[in-house]
């Protein structure tokens, strides 16, 4: 039995391509490098984002993707893919540049998914971002209720990335 993974599936390019859907992004976008960022970064112009994916842990570039956001008026997504191999949640640092006043910022955020959405949330309770064809936008209320609903759609998140990312099986 040999095991084969497709081409050009990681940890990265998978959770950076379950945000372009959820973002509704339909055309085809390039690498770009940023100065201060970990990797070359995905703009999706029309949506005024950068999302940039890294395996180093938290807190390494927590303060460049801020610094990012300000200088270009976008807003910053650094995922934390380094658990994503083996099923765990999806880290990120979200820095949102596009808003009308300063640049709002929080890290240790996670992927999560509920019946048709994607967001950003907090370890706990607060402001969370959704991601949806408009963009990110900052809602002060997050999607659940409950910390086991919180738990749940992280996993739904993780799961998500996972499915792709499991080697197929070819005789």
């Amino acid at each position: 039995m040999d095991t084969l993974i497709p081409l050009g599936c990681s940890p990265a390019s998978t959770a950076i391509g379950l945000l372009l859907e959820a973002l509704g992004a339909s055309d085809s976008y390039d690498y770009l490098p940023v100065r201060r960022l970990p990797s070359p970064a995905i703009h999706v112009p029309e949506r005024d984002a950068l999302i940039v994916a890294t395996s180093a842990a938290s807190p390494l570039f927590a303060a460049q993707i801020e610094a990012v956001a300000a200088e270009h008026h976008l807003d910053v997504v650094l995922l934390r893919v380094g658990e994503a191999r083996r099923g765990g949640p999806i880290g990120v640092d979200v820095a949102l540049g596009s808003l009308p006043c300063a640049v709002w910022a929080e890290r240790g955020f996670t992927l999560y998914h509920d019946a048709g959405s994607a967001w950003l949330v907090p370890a706990l309770f607060g402001a969370a971002v959704s991601v949806s064809p408009d963009g990110f936008c900052l809602e002060m209320i997050p999607p659940y209720a409950s910390l086991t609903e919180r738990e749940n759609g992280i996993q739904r998140a993780a799961h998500a990335c996972n499915r792709i990312l499991q080697p197929a099986e070819v005789r």
